[in-house]
């Protein structure tokens, strides 16, 4: 079973990725819905931990990252359980990273949460791309630190273009930034494993086939 395959499975398994009639953020129909905000069982954080260091181990262009980074919020349990995954391998030293919403006031004033430093390479994790505004942010302060952002993870890639572009968010971030986005699954993948959603999915993806 491939890495895309289990990640699928593993996201299905646990009401992740569900099927039926939602209407996005952006105020799109779409026929299935992806968040991960309800992992938070010890099980669950270990396999998505585990997940994302094997794609992380399976890239080269982490393989000199000593940092894995997770925005606030959702991206600091993915940071801390890529982190605890790699605990019995070679990358055991690596260091789980994440920033702040608000500065603080007293005590530590810094703007990350954890150990960052300068001329770091860092590997940064998230759930996925809308907009990228946040990862886009998060790569300014890692910049501003003095570390070397070298690339993203992300759980799912939806592989839709952003309002206004034929690209998607993941095209326009790599596009944007020089960093390579890397995803456990996107929903071709879905629609390759899942026949009994395969034909609402292609119908959903074909529409922006058109425009593109």
């Amino acid at each position: 079973m491939t890495l895309e395959q289990e990640a699928i499975e593993f996201f299905l398994r646990e009401n992740v990725l569900t099927f039926g009639d939602f209407t996005l953020k952006s105020g799109r129909k779409s026929p299935y819905f992806f968040n991960t905000g309800s992992l938070c069982t010890a099980r669950q954080l270990s396999k998505l931990g585990e997940l994302y260091a094997r794609k992380l181990q399976a890239e080269s262009v982490f393989n000199d990252a000593g940092v894995i980074f997770g925005s606030a919020y959702k991206g600091i349990p993915i940071a801390v359980s890529t982190a605890v995954a790699l605990a019995n391998s070679v990358r055991s030293d690596i260091r789980a990273v994440s920033d702040r919403k608000e500065a603080k006031t007293h005590g530590d004033k810094g703007g990350f949460l954890g150990v960052l430093n300068a001329k770091d390479k860092v590997a940064i994790v998230d759930d996925v791309i809308t907009t990228g505004g946040t990862k886009m942010e998060a790569i300014e302060k890692l910049k501003e630190a003095g570390a070397i952002p070298v690339g993203l993870i992300i759980a799912f890639d939806r592989a839709e273009p952003t309002e206004g572009s034929a690209l998607s968010a993941r095209e326009s971030f790599e596009k944007e930034t020089g960093l390579p986005v890397f995803a456990l699954a996107n929903i071709h993948d879905v629609a390759r494993v899942r026949p009994d959603v395969r034909e609402a999915l292609e119908k959903y993806l074909s529409q922006f086939a058109k425009t593109a």
